[in-house]
């Protein structure tokens, strides 16, 4: 999955590819240090795009939020399996 930015400073994209998570700390990152986030989208390796909302970053870093996001559903998911 790439990452593909523009900040309101800069007349050249920014890309990057990681995992999702550290792709939204990185565009966090940008934000916190007081950089204006003009456009945002991912490209995964099917190149489907998907447009990211420029309001939704502010500044904070979200990894650590998303990975418990994803151990709580995936205890839901096995626990629904169960009953």
């Amino acid at each position: 999955m790439t990452l593909h930015f523009t900040l309101q400073a800069s007349d050249l994209p920014c890309v990057c590819s990681a995992e999702f998570e550290t792709l939204m700390d990185v565009l966090n990152s940008f934000i916190s240090i007081g950089n204006v986030l003009v456009s945002a989208f991912l490209m995964d390796d099917d190149g489907t795009r998907i447009d990211l909302p420029v309001k939704a970053f502010d500044g904070l870093p979200i990894a650590g939020c998303m990975q418990n996001l994803t151990i709580n559903y995936q205890y839901l998911l096995n626990t629904k399996s169960r009953a």
